[in-house]
């Protein structure tokens, strides 16, 4: 795979020299910048906003937004087209996978005294292997507890739970038969059972909450990690929160369902982005709505993340690339930053955020002050459960994990059972990828 991201560069770096690029039209530096969204989606424009902001600073600059996300490969493709938007939105794996390939410019000399900005662990995701850094922090979000706040002070409860043991015992109070018919209506949490990838991002902060790991090197190969002490203490647990306070019908719930239930007060708790927050908001504050870090388990908080980086296309030089620096600094600035909370504007006509900052100094500006609900979100970042550790895991997940989780979550097999599945057929993928 290497030695053909190499050859595809080398033919990139010829073709960039060849084909000329209009940089500069009516005396203003023409940039492009590619996000994940449809530029006319509410998300789009919303980002349209701050790049109008941006312009209005930088005169000389004007910016196009472009929409769609790609795959490494087609982004490899754009790439030896000659014609790659200057600067794109990327999720953080593309980082390391493409970045010591030289698909990216290097940013170290531009952007290392920014590292204080951002969470150590948050911070390592912009470096590849090589140790440079090829993409700069943007948006995102972590996965943290999401709670009924109403309900919760209904119940006599403090606050959130801390750990696990607070969890479940958080949790088993507010399983409860509200209308007195003798059947259980209300439950404590929600958690996603279904065969699908959230099965997969959700029960791996688990583990990592546990100590274990999904693969480990040896000899210089990996191997399934996860039948261990620690993945058995941490499944264990998921199964006994899915049989005695979550709905009956867990294992038939994504992420969507578990929303839905949250939503509609048939859980009490649940696992979310921030979205989490805003979908209450969006349906009429039904209730107080609430988030809390996710509760630590054995060896800590671990919350699944999603960040966005920033990075800039090989080839890119000049003006351009100096407008580019420009754009990633506005961008990651505290007032780029907080524009993001700006949102998007839902059906009701009102605006909701769809994703936050991620610089770790924002609990000080006004949004945040207003909303401190939302820092969450950003600490997160702070103790991240990587849900792909190496990129064969993509194939381990699909085609086994999510089953054998769903399996358990089931009680067609055991804990144990699911994971010696888990590591008998990961190891057969892993070994079949090697040749």
């Amino acid at each position: 795979m290497k030695k053909k991201l190499a050859l595809l560069i080398a033919a990139l770096l010829l073709l960039v020299i060849m084909i000329p690029c209009g940089v500069s039209v009516e005396g203003k530096t023409m940039l492009r910048l590619q996000i994940v969204w449809a530029e006319d989606s509410g998300r789009g424009l919303a980002i349209r906003e701050i790049l109008d902001e941006f312009e209005q600073q930088n005169p000389g600059i004007k910016v196009r937004l472009i929409g769609g996300s790609q795959s490494e490969q087609k982004l490899l493709t754009t790439i030896l087209s000659g014609d790659a938007p200057e600067v794109i939105q990327i999720p953080y794996r593309q980082i390391k996978a493409l970045g010591t390939e030289g698909a990216f410019i290097d940013l170290t000399a531009k952007f290392a005294e920014k590292e204080n900005l951002f969470y150590e662990e948050l911070w390592k995701l912009t470096k590849a292997e090589d140790e440079r850094i090829y993409g700069y922090p943007w948006m995102g979000h972590s996965i943290q507890l999401v709670y009924n706040k109403t309900l919760f002070v209904e119940a006599g409860l403090p606050g959130p739970p801390n750990d696990w043991e607070e969890l479940y015992q958080y949790a088993k109070k507010l399983t409860v038969d509200r209308d007195g018919d003798g059947r259980i209506d209300q439950y404590g949490l929600a958690l996603v059972g279904k065969q699908h990838p959230d099965i997969t991002w959700l029960f791996t902060m688990f583990a990592h909450q546990a100590g274990a790991k999904l693969v480990k090197e040896v000899n210089g190969e990996y191997q399934v990690a996860l039948n261990s002490t620690e993945g058995k203490k941490a499944l264990e647990f998921y199964v006994k929160l899915v049989n005695e306070v979550c709905p009956p019908d867990t294992g038939n719930k994504d992420g969507g369902g578990v929303m839905a239930d949250f939503r509609n007060q048939v859980a009490a708790m649940e696992f979310q982005g921030p979205w989490g927050v805003t979908d209450i908001w969006k349906n009429g504050r039904p209730f107080e709505v609430s988030a809390a870090p996710v509760p630590a388990g054995p060896a800590g908080r671990a919350a699944d993340i999603g960040p966005y980086m920033l990075a800039i296309t090989t080839g890119i030089k000049g003006e351009q690339l100096e407008a580019s620096y420009q754009l990633i600094n506005f961008l990651g600035s505290k007032k780029g930053q907080e524009m993001l909370m700006r949102g998007e504007k839902a059906q009701d006509g009102n605006y909701y955020p769809f994703r936050v900052p991620i610089r770790k100094d924002m609990a000080t500006t006004e949004y945040f002050q207003q909303n401190p609900e939302f820092i969450a979100f950003i600490e997160g970042m702070k103790y991240p459960s990587i849900n792909s550790p190496i990129k064969e895991w993509v194939k381990i997940s699909a085609e086994v994990y999510r089953s054998e989780l769903n399996k358990a979550v089931l009680g067609l097999i055991t804990p144990e059972e699911a994971l010696k599945n888990i590591e008998e057929r990961g190891n057969k993928i892993l070994a079949e990828s090697s040749y």
